[in-house]
């Protein structure tokens, strides 16, 4: 038997520490590329793992998303198209960020995992509630994307941590599960105070400051 080493808290960005992308910054991507909101998401993310992968650079995508859609992106559309993209994806849970402050203040190793292009993963790395993660992994990076298992199998060598030493925290079942399946305490976020009272009962608790 081995000494269990210190419980990491390993957070997802997208719907966790920030929203889901708002109604209106998808339909300010929608007018962006001109084409109606439905038609314009089907295409989005027909691509989107692709590019979190970095199988696809941002121009590749975006040219990807026109033609799926019938049309062409000049690269003028393609930078304002990145640049509203990355916008949507800023949208803090205020109720999130102080959780993370109160884990940090704690002592508990906190870890960020996320799906992200590169042009989303640099700005999200720069903001402020980043600070507290002692490593921010993002997919572009690691060459793989949740809920592939390689994508937990790297943050867990980058931890230097078990599976049974983490408690990971996403939005999207399917990432819970694979996260589930490796041994990793997974728990599936709804909103702030049901993620505090499920890390609460792995044993993770933190005070909330005053």
């Amino acid at each position: 038997m081995t000494e269990a080493g210190p419980t990491w808290v390993v957070f997802d960005y997208g719907g966790v520490i920030c929203t889901p992308q708002p109604d209106g910054d998808v339909a300010l991507l929608a007018a962006a590329a001109g084409v109606p909101v439905p038609d314009f998401q089907s295409a989005y993310w027909a691509y989107r793992l692709s590019w979190d992968r970095a199988e696809l650079d941002g121009t590749t995508y975006w040219h990807k998303v026109a033609a799926a859609l019938g049309l062409s992106f000049s690269m003028a559309q393609i930078a304002e198209l990145t640049r509203l993209d990355i916008a949507s994806w800023l949208h803090l849970r205020d109720g999130t960020v102080a959780l993370i402050g109160d884990l940090a203040a704690a002592g508990y190793p906190l870890a960020l995992l996320s799906n992200a292009p590169a042009e989303v993963a640099e700005v999200v790395a720069g903001l402020p509630v980043a600070r507290a993660f002692s490593c921010c992994a993002f997919s572009c990076f690691l060459g793989a994307a949740k809920p592939e298992p390689e994508c937990y199998q790297a943050v867990l060598a980058m931890l230097g941590a078990r599976p049974a030493d983490v408690v990971f925290i996403d939005d999207r079942p399917e990432n819970v599960a694979a996260a589930a399946a490796l041994g990793i305490r997974a728990v599936q976020f709804s909103t702030p105070p049901q993620a505090r009272a499920a890390l609460a009962a792995h044993g993770v608790a933190a005070a909330p400051r005053g």
